[in-house]
């Protein structure tokens, strides 16, 4: 929400609250509007935040006292008190108000804030935002009806804080509220009267439902986290192996049309008579020159323009077929270029093509993949 820190000179704001003693010494949150604003002495809200606080051992409800004051046009409900509610626990399913729980309450606030009244509760809800459902609604339109009660909850987890006001049979959140200074020694005493109780050794049953709510919520983070990661980190993997597939299908298809063409040529020259067919695969790999060189011996004397481009086609499918050497026994990288292009100066060019690091060695048998250059 937003914060403003300021005096307030004035006593009214364009007549709406014409006869009411606003304190001058106040801070905004968020953005009243309306015709009713609500305060919260400085003190409260300190005892509240404790209460909040996940590693306290206080209640996690309220009973909130204070004032309404209304004038002819507006309404200004004082909270100046706090008293913690026993009966307010994490399950609100559980929580009652029956007549023994409120004869305790008004036996509270007679003892420490004699001359104020209840003017709604608070609630500290770990983990759950400050969003309010049917049992919440429910509870407050039964226990602390009229316009001018409020709830006032908190997320410590979260660092989130809303008043609501009923409205209906629905509750309103607002859209902010004023903290006020003043010497508020009521809640002063109270705070150090409460400062004196025994606290026992064990933790009770509230701060143990806190310690589980924190536990919960934590586990939720981190699996969200998780999960979060994992999923930019399938995005990018998807991306890569797409990436992968479309160069292999690219390179299967280049192979698979030049060995298709020498397919071609050789059926063709077969059927001419210019060769027979062979049997071997290892054959017809080793007699492909010889036929490209027949072809374009037989297209000169014949003066056939077809065979001579079949001729041509066929030597640059050869040319682009991937060529392999085996390592021999004393071979290294600069002779396998001298004997591959009868120079040693494409040794960076065998490195690159096969993937090899300064450091990496060759040995006797490995394929070395034998790139077309200029």
């Amino acid at each position: 929400m937003i914060e403003i820190v300021y005096d307030q000179n004035e006593n009214t704001e364009d007549n709406i609250f014409a006869g009411i003693a606003l304190p001058k010494n106040i801070r905004q949150i968020g953005a009243p509007s309306g015709n009713i604003r609500i305060y919260i002495e400085d003190y409260v809200m300190t005892y509240l935040s404790q209460m909040a606080n996940p590693n306290s051992t206080f209640a996690r409800g309220a009973i909130l006292v204070g004032e309404g004051v209304k004038s002819e046009n507006g309404e200004v409900v004082f909270i100046s008190g706090a008293l913690p509610a026993q009966n307010l626990e994490l399950d609100l399913e559980e929580t009652t108000f029956d007549d023994a729980t409120w004869s305790c309450i008004y036996q509270e606030v007679k003892t420490y804030f004699p001359d104020l009244e209840v003017m709604g509760w608070f609630l500290s809800r770990m983990g759950f935002s400050t969003e309010v459902n049917d049992m919440i609604v429910k509870l407050h339109l039964d226990n602390f009806q009229g316009t001018d009660k409020v709830l006032y909850i908190m997320d410590a987890l979260e660092g989130e804080d809303a008043f609501y006001m009923a409205e209906g049979e629905y509750l309103r959140r607002q859209s902010g509220y004023y903290i006020y200074y003043a010497r508020n020694e009521a809640m002063q005493n109270f705070m150090i009267a409460s400062k004196g109780t025994v606290e026992p050794e064990e933790p009770d049953e509230v701060e143990q439902k806190d310690e589980t709510v924190m536990r919960n919520y934590r586990k939720i983070m981190e699996e969200r986290a998780h999960n979060a990661k994992m999923e930019r980190m399938n995005r990018r993997l998807y991306v890569v192996c797409s990436a992968l597939a479309v160069a292999v299908l690219a390179l299967g298809v280049a192979v698979f049309s030049n060995y298709q063409m020498l397919e071609i040529l050789e059926n063709r020259l077969t059927e001419s008579g210019v060769f027979a067919q062979h049997s071997g695969e290892s054959d017809k790999e080793d007699s492909t020159e010889k036929l490209i060189k027949d072809l374009e011996s037989s297209a000169n004397n014949d003066g056939q323009e077809k065979k001579l481009e079949e001729a041509g086609q066929a030597r640059s499918a050869v040319v682009n077929l991937p060529q392999y050497y085996v390592v021999q026994n004393g071979d290294t990288l600069s002779s396998i270029s001298f004997k591959m292009y009868n120079s040693v100066g494409y040794v960076t060019e065998l490195m690159e093509a096969n993937g090899f690091g300064e450091s990496d060695e060759i040995h006797v048998g490995d394929r070395i993949l034998i790139p077309t250059v200029d």
